[in-house]
C-alpha cells in the first residue's frame, strides 16, 4: 500500500495552533478578572476563527498588516477521493486520494511604491496522488478506467509534484475585477485568462473542469527518415496545452469598448512537450486489446513514457519496450524557462525546431438581462498553436516503414470556441417593511407594512455552456461541447450551498478512423510476420493466416509448404465519449466546504472496448 500524505490535517493543525496562540486575546489583552471563565477567551477565539475568512485566522493576525504594506497571501487545500463503482479495467486500482495545495502572493505597488494599478502575482502549487508524484504513476487515473486523459475523472492526477505556476506583472487603469484596460506580462498561462467559466470549476472531471476539448489529440506525429537504419522515426507532437499546469513566456491585453463588451488577445511562446506528448494512433497490434496480451492492459493505449511487455505476432511474450513514440522533454514544471531544444532523428536528418508562437483571442458580451439584471457572458474565441504537426488524412506506405506516413504536414494547430453563461433565475429575498409612524402601528387603520421582495445577489439558477471545434483532419477529437446547471442557495436553511449537473460530450474524427483503416488493412509482408504481399490485405481477426509456397527440392521434386500465422482484430473505429456529473457542495463555513459527487462516463475509451464507468467520491476544500 502506498503511503498517503493528506494536506488537510496539516492545515487544521496550523489553524488550531493559531486558535491556541490567540486564546484570551480576543480584545488584544488577557483578562485579569477572577470572574471570567478560564475557557471563555478560548471559546471566543475559537468562534472568531470559525467565523473568519480563512483557516489560518488571517495568517495568525499578520495578513492585514502585510496587506496594508502591499503584500497579500492566500491559498487553498483540496483533498479528493475517487472511487470506481463499476466499469473500468481489470487488475487496476479502483480508488485513490488526490490532493493539491495552492499558494498565491500579490504585491501591490500602489501601496508599496505609489505606482497606481501595478501588481505582481506569484502562483505555486503542489499535487500528489496517494503520496506519489511521479508522472508515470499508475493509480486511479484515466488509464484505470480505460478512457483518454481528456475525460479523466480526476482533474488533479496530472501536473504532479511542485509546480512554479504563473509569475507576472499586471497593470490596469482602474481598480476592480473588470477594468477598462489591463496588461499582463511575464511567465503566464492563457488558460487563466481565456474561456473563463467559473461554474465548470465546481466539477471533478478533467474535461469539464479543465480541458474542455481544446487540443484534443493532434495528428499522427512527425515522421523523420533515418538514413542509417533506413527507417522512419515517428516523433510525437504536443497538443495545445489547455490546463492549469502550463506556463510560458508571453503577455496579454484586455480592453472594454463599452460597459458590456470586451476584447482580449494574448501572444506566447509555444514549446514542444509543454502540453504533454501526443500519443498518436497505434496500429492493430500496438493498441490493447487488439492483440493477445495480458488482461491488465485490456482496453488501454500505450503512453510514450510507459514500459510494457510486448507481444509478438505469433502471440508469444516479447521483450519489455517503450511506447511507440519518443517522449519529448517535459518542460512544464516551471523551472525550465528556455523552451524546448531542437531534435534530430537518432542524430540523423535535419533538425526540427520545437519552439513557436501561441496566440489566443476572445471577444465577449456581458449583459445584465431583465428586471432582476441577471448576469450573462457570451464569448467567441480562437487559438493558434504554432508547432509542426501532421494530418490523419492522405496516408501511404513507404519502404522499410512499419506504419503509414501522414503525407500532409501542417505547421500549426488551431481551433474556435463559443461560450454562453447566463443566470436564469434569482431568488427573491424579503426585505423588512418600513415601520409605521402612527401611535398604534398595528390596527385597522395602520396594517402591518408589506415587506418588499428583491432579487438575491447570488442565490438562484445559473447555466453554462461551451462548444469547441478544431479541424477534423488534424485532430482526433475535433468536436466537444458541455452544458450544465448550478443552483446556488436552493434551500433557505442552506443559503450558501450549491448543487449542479453537467453533460460533456466529445466526438472523434472520421479522418482518424480512415487513418486506423489504413493501418489495419494495408499491413505489408515485412510487418509483424503476416507474410502478406504488398497487394494483399490481412483479414479481420482473430484467426490464422495461411500462406502456401511451392518449390523444388534438391532432387528436383516439387514440394508444397503451408505456413500458418496468427493475426488479430483490427483496431475499431472511434465514435464519441460522454460524461454526466452531479454534485452537492456543502458550505461548512466561509472557508471550508464538503462536496460529494458522482460521474457516469459513457464509452470511456471512445471505441467501444471498455464498458461504461460509474465514479463516486467526495472532496474537501479549505481556504487559508
Amino acid at each position: 500500500m502506498k503511503k498517503r500524505y493528506l494536506f488537510l490535517p496539516a492545515v487544521m493543525g496550523l489553524a488550531l495552533t493559531a486558535v491556541t496562540a490567540s486564546a484570551g486575546f480576543a480584545d488584544g489583552s488577557i483578562s485579569s478578572s477572577g470572574s471570567t471563565s478560564p475557557f471563555s477567551s478560548l471559546e471566543a477565539s475559537a468562534q472568531q476563527w470559525w467565523n473568519g475568512k480563512s483557516a489560518l485566522n488571517n495568517w495568525f493576525g499578520l495578513g492585514y498588516p502585510l496587506a496594508d504594506h502591499g503584500l497579500s497571501i492566500t491559498g487553498e487545500v483540496k483533498e479528493g477521493y475517487y472511487g470506481l463503482v463499476s466499469g473500468g479495467l481489470p487488475n487496476q486500482n479502483r480508488s485513490n486520494w488526490a490532493g493539491e495545495v495552492k499558494l498565491k502572493g500579490i504585491v501591490d505597488f500602489e501601496k508599496l511604491a505609489g505606482i497606481q494599478g501595478l501588481t505582481f502575482e506569484s502562483n505555486w502549487r503542489y499535487r500528489q496522488i496517494d503520496g506519489g508524484t511521479d508522472a508515470t504513476y499508475t493509480g486511479f487515473t484515466a488509464g484505470t478506467i480505460g478512457n483518454s486523459s481528456g475525460f479523466n475523472p480526476n482533474h488533479m492526477s496530472s501536473g504532479l509534484g511542485m509546480r512554479i505556476l504563473t509569475q507576472f506583472f499586471q497593470w490596469q487603469n482602474e481598480k476592480g475585477k473588470d477594468p477598462r484596460f489591463m496588461i499582463k506580462l511575464g511567465w503566464v498561462n492563457p488558460y487563466n485568462d481565456f474561456l473563463q467559466q467559473p461554474l465548470s470549476k465546481m466539477f471533478e472531471n478533467n474535461m469539464i473542469e479543465s480541458n474542455k476539448g481544446i487540443g484534443g489529440g493532434n495528428g499522427a506525429g512527425i515522421s523523420v527518415y533515418n538514413p542509417t537504419t533506413k527507417k522512419y522515426v515517428n516523433y510525437g507532437t504536443s497538443g495545445v496545452p489547455w490546463s492549469s499546469s502550463f506556463a510560458t513566456w508571453g503577455g496579454s491585453l484586455r480592453a472594454k469598448p463599452s460597459a458590456t463588451t470586451y476584447m482580449q488577445s494574448g501572444l506566447y511562446m509555444a514549446y514542444s512537450g509543454s502540453g504533454g506528448t501526443q500519443n498518436g494512433v497505434y496500429s492493430a497490434t500496438d493498441v490493447y486489446p487488439y492483440k493477445n496480451t495480458s488482461s491488465q492492459y485490456k482496453g488501454t493505449q500505450k503512453y510514450s513514457y510507459q514500459t510494457v511487455n510486448t507481444v509478438k505476432a505469433n502471440g508469444t511474450q516479447g521483450t519489455p519496450a517503450k511506447g511507440g513514440y519518443v517522449s519529448p522533454a517535459q518542460n512544464n514544471h516551471g523551472f525550465n524557462f528556455q523552451g524546448a531544444p531542437t531534435f534530430q532523428a537518432n542524430g540523423q536528418g535535419g533538425a526540427y525546431s520545437q519552439n513557436g508562437l501561441y496566440n489566443v483571442n476572445e471577444f465577449g458580451w456581458t449583459p445584465k438581462l431583465g428586471a432582476d439584471k441577471l448576469e450573462g457572458k457570451y464569448a467567441i474565441g480562437g487559438y493558434i498553436w504554432g508547432l509542426d504537426n501532421t494530418s490523419y488524412s492522405s496516408t501511404t506506405w513507404v519502404k522499410a516503414q512499419t506504419k503509414p506516413i501522414a503525407q500532409q504536414q501542417n505547421g500549426l494547430s488551431w481551433g474556435l470556441y463559443l461560450q454562453a453563461d447566463q443566470r436564469l433565475y434569482a431568488n427573491k429575498e424579503t426585505a423588512p417593511g418600513a415601520p409605521s409612524l402612527g401611535k398604534n402601528p398595528v390596527d385597522s387603520k395602520n396594517p402591518t407594512p408589506v415587506a418588499a421582495s428583491t432579487a438575491s445577489k447570488t442565490r438562484g439558477l445559473y447555466s453554462f455552456s461551451m462548444f469547441n471545434f478544431t479541424p477534423a483532419e488534424n485532430n482526433a477529437l475535433p468536436f466537444y461541447f458541455q452544458t450544465g446547471l448550478v443552483y446556488k442557495g436552493l434551500l433557505d436553511i442552506r443559503k450558501e450551498d450549491q448543487m449542479g449537473v453537467v453533460l460533456g460530450a466529445g466526438f472523434y474524427s472520421s479522418y482518424l478512423n480512415d487513418y486506423i483503416d489504413s493501418q489495419n488493412q494495408a499491413l505489408k509482408s515485412a510487418y509483424n510476420g503476416h507474410n502478406a504481399t504488398a497487394a494483399n490485405t490481412v483479414p479481420d481477426g482473430p484467426g490464422t493466416y495461411k500462406t502456401t509456397t511451392t518449390a523444388k527440392n534438391s532432387k528436383g521434386k516439387t514440394v508444397t509448404t503451408t505456413k500458418t500465422t496468427q493475426f488479430y482484430e483490427y483496431a475499431p473505429h472511434f465514435t464519441s465519449t460522454e460524461v454526466v456529473e452531479a454534485f452537492y457542495n456543502i458550505q461548512i463555513n466561509k472557508w471550508a466546504s464538503l462536496k460529494p459527487y458522482a460521474q457516469w462516463i459513457v464509452n470511456p475509451a471512445g471505441n467501444g472496448t471498455v464498458q461504461n464507468d460509474l465514479v463516486m467520491g467526495a472532496s474537501v476544500k479549505v481556504l487559508f
